[in-house]
């Protein structure tokens, strides 16, 4: 009972300083750095005595094997030397701590004492793993694979080797790994998990879906796996199951995220009412999601609502000032009111490298459109042609367009619109725009024929 309540409290510590570290100012990080050097020194303390009553229990079980009642793990420690046997157990408290560097130094030497001790050498590669060493754990987990002849121990090893591949950023080699899990553990819910996650992550959503439901069919709790169902048959355009698997999911669990996405996913479908309520309830479970602001601002800019819109996007800076989503929007809405001198004020207020990035080049951008430089403007514009990113090279093409229409240039803006509809495929403002330089034209066919695709 004391041990349980001392984890809490060092979890809890860490937590906080986890927290609160990154942000402090300098002159209280030193308060930090001496509680953790406190905690640590508490949790040596803890292990060493830990590790002096687990030697007195191996000696009192070399002396008596009965007294164990069959625990298969220390029935293999018993043929282990004592001092693999210390390291083992001072190890294996290190990392129920979260404090792997620590744990890999002492699961290190137990390998190298007892190359042949199995968990030993998963723990380390465990170890490993957590600490961003993933070509060394991949090593140890790979000798799992070719060496252990239980199909559980060779299936958590491929299921390692899967998450290893999945942090490299190798979807493709984590699929056959996690195949490998499957074949050889075929209620290994996880496994089922990974391989519709990383079908996901490649775009291949209909490969995903079974995976996903199998994952279900063994685990039907999981809601991360109707959450990704939901997310597969969104870019299917199903809303029908969309809608199903997000209420769903959020049946099992009140996760902000699930909240966020009913709320994202009505708010696509052009139904602000619904969105804004589910952004408010999203509020009610988490007064601190800056994101819930900005969504309940938009929603009631959608619906009309522009004071209120407003001054939620104030309320939501108060608590989030340096926000980005926060900030453009609240300038936008200044620039859409025309309050165009508060929108130049705010712009002026942000830090250099914030003003460099690019939606606010586009922002400024459209700001000096607005005051008639346009010299400035398309300079602005044509940095986000020069981006790498396809989308950001469309609004930088798009915004280029809306400048030279307004400079009578139909055949220039024209040509932007082509080249922003062409980087971003599915974005129907620069479409739009197309067919009013057709209309300029006196081209009304050629209008009707761009805006019968916006409906489409």
């Amino acid at each position: 009972m004391y041990y349980q309540q001392w984890l809490q409290l060092v979890e809890q510590a860490l937590d906080e300083i986890e927290t609160q570290y990154p942000k402090s100012p300098v002159a209280e990080k030193s308060k930090w750095r001496n509680r953790f050097c406190e905690i640590k020194k508490s949790c040596d303390q803890m292990l060493e005595s830990w590790a002096a009553v687990m030697e007195q229990v191996t000696k009192l079980m070399e002396k008596y094997p009965d007294l164990d009642g069959g625990d298969k793990e220390i029935e293999e420690e018993v043929w282990l030397h004592e001092s693999a046997v210390r390291s083992f157990r001072q190890g294996q408290g290190y990392y129920g701590l979260t404090m792997f560097k620590e744990a890999n130094q002492l699961f290190q030497q137990v390998v190298e004492q007892e190359p042949d001790f199995l968990l030993g050498r998963i723990y380390l590669g465990l170890s490993l793993f957590h600490e961003g060493q993933w070509h060394e754990a991949e090593r140890h987990f790979q000798i799992v694979a070719n060496t252990e002849a239980h199909d559980s121990f060779v299936g958590f090893a491929h299921q390692m080797l899967g998450c290893i591949a999945v942090k490299r950023g190798d979807d493709r080699k984590a699929i056959k790994q996690f195949s490998k899990v499957t074949s050889l553990l075929p209620d290994h819910a996880d496994a089922w998990f990974n391989l519709g996650a990383c079908h996901y992550r490649l775009g291949e959503y209909h490969e995903a879906v079974p995976y996903f439901y199998h994952a279900l069919s063994i685990n039907e709790d999981d809601w991360e796996a109707m959450y990704y169902l939901s997310h597969c048959y969104r870019h299917c355009q199903e809303w029908s199951s969309v809608s199903f698997w997000r209420l769903a999911s959020y049946e099992k669990t009140n996760h902000p995220r699930i909240l966020e996405s009913i709320a994202h996913d009505y708010e696509e479908m052009g139904d602000h009412e619904q969105a804004l309520a589910w952004y408010q309830r999203l509020l009610g479970v988490d007064l601190k999601h800056a994101g819930a602001y900005h969504g309940v601002a938009w929603n009631l800019w959608a619906l009309g609502r522009t004071e209120e819109a407003i001054l939620w996007l104030k309320k939501g800076l108060t608590l989030f000032r340096d926000n980005q989503s926060l900030l453009f929007a609240y300038v936008w809405m200044e620039m859409a009111t025309g309050q165009v001198a508060k929108a130049e004020r705010t712009l002026a207020r942000l830090p250099l490298e914030q003003s460099e990035q690019p939606m606010w080049l586009a922002m400024r951008s459209h700001l000096s459109s607005h005051q008639g430089n346009y010299l400035e403007a398309n300079r602005l514009a044509e940095r986000l042609i020069q981006q790498d990113l396809p989308a950001l090279r469309a609004l930088g093409h798009y915004q280029r367009g809306r400048i030279q229409l307004e400079q009578k240039r139909v055949d220039e803006a024209m040509h932007h619109f082509k080249e922003a509809r062409q980087l971003a495929k599915g974005w129907k403002d620069p479409l739009f725009f197309e067919g009013v330089c057709h209309l300029m034209k006196g081209c009304p066919d050629s209008t009707r024929t761009c805006w019968s695709e916006i409906v489409t």
